[in-house]
C-alpha cells in the first residue's frame, strides 16, 4: 500500500519562497514566467513504441564454393540473375595436385576392383578345396578376410569418386573439369570470382576456400534490429512492426516480430537482443543489405491513471511526484506502470485531476528568486 502523502517542511518553505520572490518583483513581474511548472494527472492510453535500426536480410542464402583448387574458365551467371536448382553457374578446371589426385582416384577404384575380382575367385576355390579335405578352415578363414578388406577398399574408393563427381567434377581420357551448379533455386546476390581467376577448393584447410556465388531466397525478407535489454521486455512475438528505409521515404513496408532471442550479445558497451522481423507486405523497397528503420508496436493499456514523464522523480531508487496541495507541494511517493516517451502509468498514489509539478520546487523557487531580484 502507498503512504499516504504528507505535507513537509520543506515544501511549505519552498511555496513561500516562491510567492516571496513573486511579490518581490513588484509590478513588472511576469507571474507566468516565475510559477511553478505544474501539470495534471488525468485518464488515457499508453501506447509504447519502440524505435530501432536494423539489416535488411533473406531468410535463406547459400554461399557456393569450388569442390576443387583450379582456375575458372567459364562464367554463366552475374549478379542479380535468378537460377533453378542443378543449373551450371561455372566451370573449373583443375590444377596439376587437383587433376593428380583425381586421377589417382581413378586409378585406385580400378586397381581394387581388379583386387575383388581376383580375391572372389581365390574364395570359391578355397571352399571348393576345403569340401574336398585339401586345405584347412584357417586358409579358407584366411582368404575370406582378404576378400573382405579388398572390398572394403573398393567400397571407400568408389564411395570417395561419387562425393567428387556428385560436387560437380567430372574426368574423362582428355580432361577433368567441375561443373558447379545452383544447390537451389534463388537470386545470385553475389559473384566472387571472374573467368581466368585462380580458386582454392573448400576442402583446402586454408581459408575454407574461395567463395563463388551468394544464392539468396528472396520470396521472403527479413530484418534484423539490435533492441537495448531495457526495451527487450516490451517487445513479444507477432507485434506489428512499420518499417522505412532512406532510399524510400514516402513508402512503407510491414512486419511481424518472428523471434525474441532468448540470450543477449554484447555491442558497444550495452547488450541487445537481435529481434527478427518477417516482412509480410510492401517488400519491393527493401533490398538485402540495407538498413531499415523499424517500429515495434509494443504494448497498450487503456483507461489508465498517467502524469507527464517529468512529473516523476527518484529518491534512492524509489519513484515520486510532488503533487500540489494548497499553496505548497506534498512529496508523494508512487508505483508506476507502463510508460512510454510521454506519459507514465501510476498504478497507485494519484488519482485523476491532481495536480503535479513537472519540475522540482527547489530549482523554481530559485529561478523565481533570481528573477524578483
Amino acid at each position: 500500500m502507498p503512504h499516504p502523502p504528507v505535507r513537509t517542511p520543506v515544501a511549505l518553505v519552498v511555496a513561500a519562497w516562491i510567492a516571496a520572490a513573486c511579490s518581490s518583483a513588484g509590478g513588472n513581474a511576469d507571474p507566468g514566467r516565475s510559477a511553478l511548472r505544474t501539470g495534471a494527472a488525468d485518464r488515457g492510453a499508453i501506447r509504447v513504441t519502440i524505435e530501432e535500426t536494423g539489416v535488411v536480410q533473406p531468410e535463406r542464402q547459400i554461399v557456393v564454393k569450388s569442390p576443387i583448387s583450379g582456375v575458372v574458365r567459364d562464367l554463366y551467371v552475374q549478379p542479380g540473375d535468378a537460377v533453378r536448382a542443378g543449373q551450371v553457374m561455372a566451370v573449373i578446371v583443375p590444377d596439376i595436385a587437383q587433376a593428380n589426385a583425381l586421377a589417382q582416384l581413378r586409378s585406385e577404384l580400378a586397381s581394387t576392383e581388379i583386387a575383388v575380382l581376383n580375391l572372389r575367385r581365390e574364395y570359391q576355390r578355397a571352399l571348393e578345396l576345403k569340401d574336398r579335405t585339401l586345405i584347412s578352415d584357417a586358409e579358407v578363414e584366411a582368404k575370406r578376410t582378404e576378400l573382405e578388406q579388398a572390398e572394403n577398399q573398393f567400397r571407400a574408393a568408389r564411395e570417395r569418386l561419387r562425393l567428387m563427381e556428385e560436387s560437380g567434377v567430372r574426368a574423362t581420357d582428355e580432361t577433368q573439369l567441375a561443373r558447379i551448379t545452383a544447390p537451389a533455386r534463388g537470386v545470385i546476390t553475389l559473384r566472387g570470382v571472374e573467368e581466368g581467376e585462380t580458386v582454392v577448393g573448400g576442402t583446402s584447410a586454408f581459408g575454407g576456400g574461395t567463395e563463388l556465388f551468394t544464392i539468396a531466397d528472396l520470396s521472403t525478407l527479413l530484418v534484423k534490429a539490435a533492441i537495448n535489454e531495457v526495451d527487450i521486455g516490451k517487445v513479444k512475438r507477432s507485434d506489428t512492426v512499420q518499417i522505412t528505409v532512406d532510399a524510400f521515404p514516402g513508402d512503407t513496408a510491414l512486419g511481424v516480430v518472428r523471434l525474441v532471442p532468448p540470450a543477449a550479445r554484447q555491442q558497444d558497451r550495452i547488450r541487445v537482443f537481435d529481434v527478427e522481423i518477417e516482412v509480410t507486405a510492401n517488400a519491393r523497397i527493401l533490398r538485402p543489405g540495407m538498413t531499415a528503420n523499424v517500429r515495434i508496436a509494443g504494448p497498450v493499456r487503456n483507461d489508465v491513471v498517467r502524469v507527464p514523464v517529468e512529473a516523476v522523480f527518484y529518491a534512492e531508487g524509489k519513484p515520486f511526484v510532488y503533487k500540489l496541495a494548497g499553496a505548497g507541494t506534498e512529496r508523494t511517493e508512487v508505483t508506476l506502470g507502463l510508460s512510454n516517451l510521454s506519459f507514465v502509468e501510476i498504478v497507485n498514489g494519484l488519482t485523476a485531476g491532481d495536480s503535479v509539478a513537472l519540475e522540482d520546487p527547489a530549482v523554481a523557487a530559485r529561478r523565481a528568486a533570481t528573477r524578483g531580484r
